[in-house]
């Protein structure tokens, strides 16, 4: 025993000098130029070891005694030697930035790269280039200002969200909605005015991180922090008013429809030979009284006004060494340009940080959110637009008239019903809140290994209603009738994850690896009634009609995160990422489902034979390809499920709903991108990027034969593939002392394919409107017959008639106007060729002009409006627009006629291209000019600043597209077909006042 002893004493002795002579050095690395904090800077001892500091730039390491020289270093920014003597103990390091772009830190998957590192595609878009719209949407502030994200504000009601799609259509049946990431956590809820900035996650190299839940792409959400030790407030304040915008909608007022329908009095019979082709005016004045020529009611102006805007935003913000803080609220309002709708939310935003050492941090973060407001019925704006201007809503002492079959007075249009009395004596409120609640925790375990636990429990809850009183015309007269519904939604995740970062000379390796979990659970309660007595709006007083519905939906998800990457002397990248998710959404043989990922870069700026080149001043050239999956289609898909919701023998009954699908397993879309990123004079900045994604085993609802028993099945079945180029351009194209002027310019071209199909198959939505699916045809397709105008003699409409042969050559083309025989084409796809954003913004002293434009152009919308409104007579009690100077109305045998003569219009309004229409559109989205006051003047006034601006939103719409938007939706479920334009609450035109004051 003595001799081991004495055999291990010289270690211990040697051990314990090397121990001696080793000491704790902590600091700091900050940018010279701001002293914000640098991220992950490279800190090498003169020995050859080296370090990587956090994320804050905090550092703490093992040193040798005496005096040592420090190589600190980071992507864009000078390297720099220190010398540090063996009385400091703590540092702090201010570097010189080269480059601040590259430096620039973006939030990608599960961690956050400085822009140098990127080896994917990846669009910022920071709070400055957000603030211009006001608006309680983020996506609808992203219009025009990324490549490839195309962003549809198809509809103005009060809070309404903008349909938002990347890359194209990737499903037919799944969500197509980019997944939400709000602080590194997927799901969430946020304020636009609590947003510091927008990473949005293109390709699967950056997406795949997120698994089966980044099919339709990534938005990460950073929310505002702290950004300076010194308490910063910060108030904004935004008013103004919004009109409604109908587009080429001119309706006709009292005397332009009076000088129309003459037109129905031609003496016209198709059949007949001595037609005078001339107007019965006697007939016409004997069915048309003379007074209707004056009588002018503006349906429109009546039930659409001008509404008001505000929001308001207040926030405080501090930072120490142990501690840092954000507290935001904010309230916005937003009232209908319709009658009795409007939006209201109040939103409160918490979160602190606190450091207990330069190794462990905790942080906690807490949304609340509030809506409330007012929806309307569909119906009503139908009237609006259809009811006719000889009719008066208002009688003598200016109440609403109530209006019906069995009115005593001549009530002229085809639907009895006056919508204002309906608004005055109808109800549609809703309101609902939403917690989060954030808690994070991060312990550096050594210099290179990192714990961090992300953790969010939420809540919310939601309650609709749906009130007629028994005053209102119609099937609830005398009755009344109520229908009330309520959500209520909790759900959990929980990342945890080991990430490591560490620097071994020339070569830095960091990554991930952990897991994550999170589960939900949403319970929908409502029930619906008549005989209700008057005043009365509660459920349980209903007399009859009662009818109770309820059900709750629960999914859990499973997923093992991990991630490399790896970079050589700043100028070579490799990154890659596997993840496998676990869904209840399938049974349990295919249950888990594998996403990796991989990408590469090389930044050739750094390269010696570009390095300090004047014309390129910045280079670097991206690849990555990698897979992601959906599972999106709703829960137990593949389940044999039954329904019990009939009765036998006064028992429920169990009746088959749905086919059992064992095989389903994942929708899964295989994507690769090529990329480049040049500046050239470090005042030009151009992205290119080339992808190429297929989507395989789409979760389709497949036709069965008749013996099943079942019309459709789910299965995995059919290929969509989408191929586009998308370029970005920001230039800097003038700057001097007093005035500069920047250019942001994006544009994108997206193909869309079909492959795989079991079989061609048809989808029929409202009105009859039909979109086909076939193998090499585009998505959402339309098909319908081709519109061939007017017969020049007989004044009928005509289509297209094709004839085939057996083989399937066409033999002949022909015009008909038998509706039944026209052939049914594909005509053009609801989806675009190209979009972009033109945006300029120009300063002059503390001037200040932006000025935003969004284009799209190639895709097909149906105008179903003109159906109702371009009728050629088949409905001669609904309101008609003013025909556009091009447009004219057959009236007599050799006319060359774009409309057909009410005479002779037989099936003139049913489904064409005569109402397809080109939906190419460029908008002036936002005029923005602002002042900001002298710095000296706001000093003197306690301030940091103040900016008053003035802007207008949705300034103007250029368009050759007939019919009330272009903006249509995209969406597709039972109640829309996407590219179809009805009838619809309008988009708005505002404009506001804005005040900003910083303290």
């Amino acid at each position: 025993m003595l001799m081991k002893t004495l055999l291990l004493l010289p270690f211990l002795l040697i051990t314990l000098l090397a121990a001696a002579q080793t000491r704790s050095l902590e600091g700091n690395v900050i940018s010279a130029s701001d002293q914000r904090a640098v991220s992950k800077a490279s800190i090498t001892i003169h020995n050859g070891k080296s370090f990587i500091a956090n994320d804050s730039g905090q550092f703490k390491i093992e040193v040798p005694t005496g005096n040592i020289v420090l190589t600190v270093s980071s992507i864009g920014f000078a390297s720099k030697e220190v010398a540090v003597s063996p009385t400091d103990n703590n540092i702090t390091i201010a570097l010189t930035e080269t480059n601040k772009d590259l430096n620039e830190v973006v939030v990608v998957g599960y961690n956050a790269k400085k822009k140098g590192e990127l080896t994917s595609a990846v669009t910022v878009v920071d709070a400055a280039k957000l603030k211009d719209v006001t608006t309680n949407d983020v996506g609808s502030m992203l219009q025009g200002k990324v490549a490839g994200l195309q962003v549809v504000n198809s509809s103005g009601v009060p809070g309404a969200a903008a349909e938002i799609r990347l890359r194209g259509v990737s499903s037919i049946n799944a969500s197509q909605t980019p997944l939400y990431v709000v602080d590194g956590i997927i799901g969430g809820n946020f304020d636009p005015n609590d947003v510091e900035s927008i990473t949005v996650l293109k390709d699967a190299s950056a997406t795949a991180m997120y698994g089966s839940q980044a099919n339709a792409g990534v938005i990460v959400v950073t929310t505002k922090k702290a950004k300076s030790g010194k308490t910063a407030i910060e108030f904004k304040a935004t008013a103004g008013f919004r009109t409604p915008d109908f587009g080429k909608l001119d309706m006709m007022d009292g005397s332009q429809l009076y000088d129309y329908q003459k037109q129905f009095y031609r003496d016209y019979i198709p059949t007949d030979t001595g037609n005078s082709y001339k107007v019965d005016l006697l007939k016409f004045y004997a069915e048309r009284p003379t007074s209707l020529d004056s009588q002018n009611h503006n349906w429109l102006t009546t039930i659409f006004k001008p509404a008001f805007i505000q929001n308001y935003y207040v926030s405080i913000s501090g930072k120490t060494e142990k501690n840092e803080y954000y507290l935001g609220a904010s309230y916005y309002n937003e009232n209908g340009t319709f009658m009795n709708t409007n939006f209201q939310r109040a939103n409160l935003r918490a979160t602190s940080t606190i450091h207990f050492n330069p190794k462990i941090s905790l942080t906690n973060s807490i949304n609340i959110s509030g809506v409330t407001g007012k929806s309307y019925d569909y119906n009503d704006i139908y009237y609006a637009f259809l009811n006719l201007p000889w009719d008066n809503p208002y009688d003598s002492a200016g109440n609403a008239v109530y209006v019906d079959g069995n009115s005593p007075f001549k009530w002229w249009s085809r639907d009895k019903v006056n919508p204002v009395h309906t608004i005055n004596h109808s109800d549609h409120p809703y309101k609902g809140f939403d917690v989060n609640y954030d808690l994070n925790f991060n312990y550096a375990i050594t210099n290179w290994l990192t714990l961090s636990s992300t953790n969010r429990v939420a809540a919310s809850y939601s309650k609709s209603s749906s009130y007629y009183s028994g005053d209102v015309a119609g099937q609830y007269h005398g009755t009344g009738y109520l229908d009330e519904s309520s959500i209520l939604s909790y759900s959990g995740i929980s990342n945890d994850l080991l990430k490591f970062n560490f620097k071994l000379g020339d070569h830095q390796l960091s990554g991930l690896a952990g897991m994550a979990f999170e589960g939900g659970k949403t319970e929908t309660l409502g029930g619906s009634g008549r005989g209700l007595p008057f005043g009365l709006k509660v459920l349980n007083v209903v007399s009859g009609n009662l009818s109770v519905n309820g059900y709750y939906d629960q999914s859990a998800l499973i997923s093992y995160i991990s991630q490399v990457n790896y970079s050589y002397r700043n100028k070579y990248f490799v990154s890659g990422s596997y993840r496998i998710d676990g869904s209840t959404a399938f049974q349990k043989s295919n249950r888990y489902g594998s996403f990796p990922a991989i990408s590469a870069g090389w930044l050739a700026s750094n390269e010696d034979f570009l390095r300090g080149n004047r014309i390129i001043t910045y280079l670097k050239l991206r690849a990555g390809y990698g897979v992601t999956g959906t599972q999106d289609i709703g829960a137990s898909r593949y389940l044999g499920l039954y329904s019990l919701t009939s009765q036998y023998n006064n028992q429920s009954a169990a009746t088959p709903s749905q086919l059992p699908s064992p095989g389903l397993t994942w929708e899964s879309k295989y994507q690769t991108n090529i990329g480049m990123d040049v500046d050239f004079f470090k005042r030009i900045s151009l992205s290119v990027d080339v992808y190429n994604n297929l989507t395989k085993n789409l979760l389709l609802q497949v036709s069965q034969p008749l013996s099943v028993g079942f019309e459709t099945r789910w299965e995995n079945s059919g290929e969509i593939q989408n191929k586009g180029l998308e370029i970005a351009l920001t230039t800097q194209n003038i700057q001097s002392r007093n005035f500069s002027w920047t250019t942001d310019f994006n544009i994108s071209f997206n193909t869309n394919k079909l492959k795989a199909l079991p079989a061609s198959f048809v989808k029929t939505g409202s009105w009859a409107i039909s979109q086909i699916y076939r193998n090499g045809g585009n998505l959402y397709e339309f098909y319908m017959p081709v519109w061939l105008g007017v017969d020049p003699q007989t004044g009928a409409p005509q289509w297209q008639k094709i004839t085939k042969d057996g083989n399937g050559n066409i033999t002949s083309t022909e015009a008909t106007s038998t509706y039944a025989d026209a052939t049914l084409q594909e005509v053009g796809s609801a989806l675009p060729k190209y979009q972009g954003g033109f945006n300029n913004t120009f300063t002059y002293k503390n001037i200040s002009l932006t000025v935003n434009t969004y284009f799209l152009y190639g895709n097909k919308v149906y105008s179903n409006n003109l159906r109702f409104v371009m009728n050629d007579g088949n409905e001669p009690y609904y309101n008609q627009i003013v025909l556009p100077s091009d447009y004219s109305i057959w009236t007599k045998p050799g006319d060359i006629a774009t409309n057909p003569s009410p005479q002779n219009a037989a099936n003139s309004t049913e489904v064409s291209t005569r109402y397809l229409k080109d939906g190419s559109f460029i908008s002036i989205r936002n005029i923005t000019l602002g002042y900001n006051l002298a710095q000296s003047f706001a000093k003197r006034l306690g301030m940091d600043g103040i900016v008053i601006s003035a802007s207008a939103d949705n300034v103007y719409t250029f368009t050759k597209f007939l019919g009330q938007d272009p903006q249509t939706t995209i969406q597709q479920d039972i109640y829309t077909t996407p590219g179809v334009s009805d009838f619809k609450y309008p988009n708005n035109r505002q404009f506001l006042l804005n005040i900003n004051l910083k303290f």
